[in-house]
């Protein structure tokens, strides 16, 4: 009688336990799921160089030089780095310029084109003279590295805000 008893209480203890460990996995497997919806946002781990001017972006957007033109580059090589949802305002590179995204998830748009979304390891060609903008999605950073050529053409002609909504 007491080893049926024993084996009752063992197999119970055995289910219980049993039980709260795929409650547990169940959580961790939501919230796995959940935080693959939701990108994780550390808008801190962008704010590196100077704070762009505000005449010329819609939000926050850091620029850090790391190449400036000089007597030997006629080229500048910067980070811009934009919070959720900021973006430059329409504007033309005489000399074009080249973005390679580093980070997080944006947008690029060339006047009179569709409006392409961008993603780290992207590579986008601006062509010179053509007017264009980037910047982030609403619920993510980006950031891109530039590439401006041939400086001496000239600096960006900064034109209109960009009047657009993000599809919800």
């Amino acid at each position: 009688m007491f080893l049926k008893n024993a084996f009752k209480i063992t197999n119970v203890g055995l289910l219980l336990i049993l039980f709260f460990i795929s409650c547990k996995q169940e959580t961790s497997t939501t919230q796995t799921e959940e935080n693959k919806k939701q990108p994780t946002v550390n808008v801190e781990e962008i704010q590196q160089g100077a704070l762009a001017s505000a005449e010329n972006n819609t939000g926050n957007v850091w620029v850090k030089p790391h190449v400036m033109q000089d007597s030997i580059y006629d080229m500048m090589l910067v980070t811009e780095a934009f919070e959720p949802g900021a973006r430059t305002h329409w504007h033309i590179h005489p000399a074009g310029e080249i973005l390679v995204v580093t980070k997080g998830e944006g947008y690029h748009q060339i006047k009179g084109q569709e409006l392409e979304k961008i993603k780290r390891g992207d590579v986008i060609k601006c062509p010179p003279g053509v007017s264009h903008w980037h910047g982030a999605v609403k619920n993510n950073v980006m950031s891109h590295l530039v590439i401006l050529p041939n400086i001496a053409e000239g600096d960006a002609i900064w034109q209109d805000e960009v009047a657009f909504e993000e599809e919800k």
